[in-house]
């Protein structure tokens, strides 16, 4: 059976439990509509291929410009890397990343399943450390993506703790928080920084510590690989990145954009290097800003 012959509704389809084979959970009810932008035939998809090159053409200029490196990532999605463990059986895989591949990166050829959690719909640690080795040898070519693995593995902390995951609140209502999470909750191995040096003062202005409800994050490391000063523009999905890139990094300001390119922040920072990290289903939605 195809995503198609399931024959839902809208309403349908923010209802449905998204349960897979072995018990693997997957994201429906999300305004970027994971599930069906990758898998139904019907869906027309409205990432605009054109519109996202000059946004990312204006926003390298931007800082190129100002002696800046710039970088845009794409984390795949869950649906994409653990389709074979899908509740039904695709009849092909639609992406949007597919048709920018040429400039921007997502590293789906090194993922597999073990490195998402049944129950979460993000990237887990494993995942995140592996692709983090790629993003360093992105940056810094003279060192492989191995060797820089190699050295993460050596300067993060490793700990295993409870996990249940974002998505168990999207099983079927008629079961208790409580029920959802002792299923779903796993002994998992995390990572912590061993090296978070708060060695000068730091000041956040007001106006870059949050954006609504979600605070910005500022990390420091004077054992850094590199000594690039970098500023994440992040979601939730960046925060399973942090601890890894500030090995490589100097610094970091972590900072939830929701796709604005705050200039603002820049000249502030003045960073070495603006580095975007998307989960692949913002894309259906992104904002083509252009910076002048």
């Amino acid at each position: 059976m195809s995503f198609d012959d399931l024959d839902l509704t809208k309403e349908d389809f923010e209802m449905i439990k998204c349960v897979g084979l072995d018990n693997y959970l997957f994201l429906t009810n999300d305004s970027n509509y994971e599930l069906i932008q990758h898998y139904s035939e019907n869906f027309q998809n409205r990432f605009d291929e054109k519109r996202f090159r000059e946004s990312y053409n204006s926003k390298k200029q931007y800082c190129e410009d100002r002696g800046i490196e710039y970088r845009f990532y794409v984390v795949p999605d869950k649906s994409v890397i653990c389709r074979q463990y899908l509740p039904f059986t695709p009849k092909r895989l639609k992406r949007n990343y597919d048709s920018i591949s040429d400039i921007v990166k997502d590293y789906s050829e090194i993922l597999d399943e073990t490195d998402f959690y049944k129950s979460d719909s993000h990237i887990n640690f494993k995942g995140a450390l592996k692709y983090s080795a790629q993003i360093m040898h992105d940056i810094r070519s003279q060192v492989s993506s191995k060797m820089y693995l190699e050295a993460l593995k050596e300067n993060l902390v490793h700990e295993r703790i409870r996990v249940d995951g974002d998505l168990c609140r999207f099983k079927d209502k008629s079961e208790s928080k409580k029920e959802i999470t002792d299923y779903y909750k796993f002994n998992l191995m995390e990572y912590s920084n061993v090296y978070q040096y708060f060695d000068d003062a730091f000041e956040m202005p007001e106006e870059f510590a949050r954006v609504g409800k979600r605070d910005s994050f500022y990390m420091r490391n004077r054992l850094s690989l590199s000594d690039m000063n970098c500023l994440v523009l992040r979601s939730s999905t960046v925060i399973r990145f942090l601890d890894p890139l500030n090995v490589f990094f100097r610094s970091i300001f972590a900072y939830w954009d929701h796709w604005y390119f705050n200039t603002d922040l820049i000249e502030w920072y003045n960073p070495d290097i603006v580095i975007e990290i998307r989960p692949e289903r913002f894309l259906e939605n992104m904002k083509y800003e252009i910076i002048e």
